[in-house]
């Protein structure tokens, strides 16, 4: 009798045993950072551990990732109570360039059921890929545009734009810019920039130092170089231009100022011929600039795009009511490299109504 009753006893004991033995999943890591890699280098992988620290078999039932540029490798046999597995995660950086985060879900057996996985990284593009947004190299910098356009700017008044910029290496860049002057107020924020980051120049324009009415065209120099010494040959530097149309604020003057305000007028209708020119020689033409308000017309500027050989030069900035002024202009056809002369000269002044003036230099070189 008492030995049934201790076999009966030990049967329930393995009972119990068996219902309380249940496998239990003990992550060695969950996050894994790729850091900055190139997207040229193909995919990328990391292996995340897994322990069975409970008292009965750790299946991997299944894997879910969070898109088709995750990819999840699992162990399908029972994972043994004590030993350690890994899953192994590989990530797709292919038309993926920048930041990423990814998950993937890991179902088991256990009562948590499922465990979140983490990688990340961050994908340095092609040079296809950079060529079309950041075309301008300095160095591992590319830069975003050669130019920084700031259109027409009222004399007085300023004005900001940026450009940006790209780290396309694994080494942090110190980036600076030089050229400045009392109308262009640059600055690089920031000025050390992570693998794989952006930073951005801007530049302030302060209209009222700019050197001259019209056209300004500055130069800036942006350059870059690694932070570790032993990346230096990753250094460079690009020229950035800067241009500005400084022009006059004519909008808040009186009925009373309007109407004593210069009034220019010119005797060649838009157009100065040279007429047929020989190569190699020297021609000269004239046209007046007459003021027919009744303040002095102030001559702002004369210029041409073109300036290669081609002068000009008046015989007077002021004009007086009723006065006239002398422009000179000469042209070194030596200096041409075309033989048909077509360019626009611009004349700036102090008339409200028309302070620009195009005149077309034309003509013919034999």
């Amino acid at each position: 009798m008492k030995r049934a009753l201790l076999i009966a006893l030990l049967i329930l004991a393995g009972a119990a045993f068996n219902l309380v033995a249940q496998p239990q999943a003990t992550w060695l890591e969950r996050n894994h950072d790729f850091g900055v890699f190139h997207e040229k280098d193909g995919k990328v992988r990391c292996q995340m551990r897994v322990t069975n620290t409970g008292s009965a078999p750790l299946l991997i039932v299944k894997a879910q990732a969070g898109c088709g540029c995750t990819g999840i490798d699992y162990p399908e046999q029972p994972i043994m109570p004590g030993d350690t597995a890994t899953v192994s995660l590989s990530y797709n950086p292919s038309g993926r360039p920048g930041q990423f985060t990814k998950q993937a879900i890991i179902f088991t057996n256990t009562d948590t059921k499922r465990t979140i996985l983490e990688i990340s990284g961050n994908v340095i593009p092609t040079d296809a890929t950079l060529d079309k947004e950041y075309p301008i190299k300095a160095g591992n910098l590319r830069i975003s545009q050669r130019d920084i356009p700031f259109g027409e700017l009222i004399k007085g008044k300023g004005s900001t734009q940026y450009l940006s910029a790209y780290n396309a290496s694994t080494d942090t860049l110190l980036v600076s810019v030089t050229g400045a002057k009392q109308h262009i107020r640059p600055a690089v924020v920031p000025d050390t920039v992570p693998p794989a980051r952006v930073t951005a120049l801007t530049v302030h324009y302060v209209s009222r130092y700019a050197p001259l009415w019209g056209l300004n065209v500055d130069t800036l120099t942006l350059e870059s170089r690694p932070l570790s010494p032993a990346s230096a040959e990753g250094k460079g530097s690009a020229d950035i231009h800067v241009m500005a149309q400084v022009m006059e604020d004519f909008d808040n003057l009186t009925d009373k100022q309007r109407a004593d305000a210069p009034v220019i007028a010119v005797d060649c209708d838009e157009r100065l011929d040279f007429g047929t020119m020989k190569a190699g020689e020297v021609v000269t033409r004239t046209f007046t600039v007459t003021n027919k308000g009744k303040e002095p017309l102030a001559i702002r500027r004369l210029w041409v795009p073109q300036g290669e050989g081609i002068t000009l030069k008046t015989d007077r900035q002021e004009v007086k009511r009723g006065k006239k002024a002398t422009v000179t202009v000469t042209v070194d056809t030596a200096c041409q490299q075309e033989n048909l002369l077509n360019v626009p000269l611009t004349l700036l002044s102090n008339d409200p109504d028309n302070s620009r003036v195009t005149i077309r230099l034309v003509g013919i070189i034999d």
